[in-house]
């Protein structure tokens, strides 16, 4: 097996194993590798980076780290949970009791709907803030 670095048109880099250069290539062409950040087919193999003498230092990117695993998470909740949108607190009750069929759900909720799931012992929990969601503010002042 040969590890190739690759990179998909939005400018994720990842590493992919395959038998061969021609294996890659094969793949790549009928567009079977995929970015496991974006789901992007459109990638191309890139320089390793064990290949190219660069100057080594600085602090690491964690803006770009975490906006990549923001991605990520993004993506796996859109294709592997059901968007129930508004409707959120009550599609769970009825699964919580076996009104739905049992299978993962995204949506949003009031405050008082998450009391009421907490209440009645609804396991869930809260990705991200809602972009219509104030800053918080700070407890100290600035002189």
């Amino acid at each position: 097996m040969v590890v190739y670095d690759l990179q998909c048109a939005q400018g994720h880099a990842f590493e992919g194993w395959f038998e061969g250069l021609e294996d890659l290539e094969g793949q790549l062409l009928a567009r079977l590798v995929t970015c496991p950040v974006c789901g992007l087919s459109k990638v191309k193999r890139v320089p390793s980076g064990f290949g190219i003498a660069k100057k080594r230092g600085g602090e690491p990117d964690h803006e770009m780290a975490a906006r990549l695993v923001g991605q990520a998470l993004q993506r796996y909740l859109r294709e592997n949970f059901d968007d129930v949108g508004a409707g959120f607190a009550s599609e769970a009750l009825k699964i919580h009791y076996g009104v739905s069929e049992a299978r993962n759900i995204r949506g949003v909720s009031t405050p008082q709907e998450e009391e009421v799931l907490k209440s009645e012992g609804v396991s869930f929990f809260k990705v991200g803030a809602s972009p219509s969601s104030p800053p918080p503010e700070s407890d100290s002042e600035d002189d």
